[in-house]
C-alpha cells in the first residue's frame, strides 16, 4: 500500500512538472516536454565536445581546420546555422539559438555518419563524402543536424531517458519487483527518437533553402543514404527507412521551394533591390 501511495503522490507531482514543461518546437508546432534548460544543454554539450575531440585527436583521426573538407563543411554549415538564429516568423521556441557558438569538425573515418551535440558541435565523418555527390546534398545533412538542435531533440532525449529511468524505478516498487524490462524501455523510446529523424528533415529542408541551397537535393540526398545504418527493420531502428524519409521530405518541398524561390532565385532578387 505504501508503494502505491509513493507512486500516486510522485505522479500527482508529475503531472504539473511535465505541463510547467512544455515547449513548442518551431516549424512543426509539436509540444514536447523538456526538463533541462539551454544552458545546462550547451554545458553537456561542451564537456561531451571536448572529450570526443580529445578522443579523436590523440587516435590522429580529427582533420585539422585548414583542411579542405573541414573549410567545405565549416562554410556550408555556417550559413545555414546563420538562418537558424532568426526563426521568430516559425513560433515556439527560437531564444535558445541566438546564444549557440557552432563548430564543425572532421573525423577521418569510412563511417557515413553525422551528428550534432548539444549546444551546436557538429561532427561529420568523411565516410560521407564518398557517398554525397554535391555541395547541396550535403547542406541537407548539415541543415538536418542543425534541425535537431532548433528543436531541442538533444534536450528531448535526456529528458526521455531520465524519465524511462524514474518510471522504471515507481513501477518496480509499485509492483514489488524489478518488471521494467530493456524492451520496454526500448519500445517507449524509440517512437519519439524517429519522430525527432522525420521532424529534422522537415525543419532542415526548410533551413536549407533559407541559406540557399536548392531544397530538391534533400530527398536526393536522402536517397543517396538508402541503405546506410537501416539494416534493422524500421521497428527497431531509431531512424526512419530511407524511402519513408524521402516521401516525408517530398511532401514538404513546396513550402521549401517556396522560401527558396522568394529569398535566392531573381523574384527575390527584384523584391530587394526593386
Amino acid at each position: 500500500a505504501f508503494g502505491y501511495l509513493v507512486g500516486g503522490a510522485v505522479v500527482v507531482g508529475g503531472a504539473t512538472t511535465y505541463v510547467s514543461h512544455l515547449e513548442t518546437i518551431p516549424y512543426t508546432n509539436r509540444r514536447h516536454f523538456v526538463l533541462i534548460s539551454p544552458d545546462q544543454e550547451r554545458a553537456l554539450g561542451s564537456k561531451m565536445y571536448q572529450d570526443l575531440l580529445a578522443q579523436q585527436r590523440k587516435a590522429g583521426k580529427l582533420l585539422p581546420q585548414g583542411h579542405k573538407l573541414t573549410r567545405l563543411v565549416k562554410g556550408i554549415g555556417s550559413k545555414i546555422a546563420k538562418e537558424a538564429e532568426d526563426l521568430s516568423d516559425w513560433g515556439g521556441k527560437v531564444d535558445h539559438m541566438k546564444k549557440l557558438k557552432w563548430e564543425f569538425n572532421l573525423v577521418d573515418s569510412p563511417e557515413v555518419n553525422a551528428f550534432v551535440l548539444p549546444g551546436g558541435k557538429v561532427v561529420v565523418y568523411t565516410g560521407l563524402f564518398g557517398v554525397l555527390k554535391s555541395k547541396e546534398e550535403l547542406a541537407m545533412v548539415l541543415a538536418h543536424e542543425i534541425a535537431h538542435t532548433v528543436a531541442r531533440h538533444n534536450a528531448e532525449k535526456i529528458t526521455q531517458q531520465m524519465t524511462s529511468t524514474v518510471l522504471a524505478a515507481l513501477a518496480s516498487l509499485a509492483l514489488g519487483a524489478d518488471f521494467v524490462s530493456t524492451p520496454l524501455i526500448l519500445g517507449l523510446q524509440l517512437p519519439y527518437s524517429r519522430q525527432c529523424e522525420n521532424e529534422a528533415d522537415a525543419i532542415g529542408l526548410q533551413l536549407m533553402a533559407r541559406a540557399c541551397f536548392a531544397p530538391q537535393n534533400g530527398p536526393k540526398a536522402m536517397s543517396r543514404l538508402s541503405g546506410e545504418g537501416n539494416a534493422m527493420p524500421e521497428f527497431l531502428s531509431t531512424h526512419p527507412h530511407s524511402e519513408t524519409r524521402v516521401s516525408n521530405l517530398k511532401k514538404e518541398l513546396g513550402k521549401a521551394s517556396e522560401v527558396y524561390e522568394s529569398k535566392c532565385l531573381l523574384g527575390g532578387f527584384r523584391a530587394r533591390f526593386f
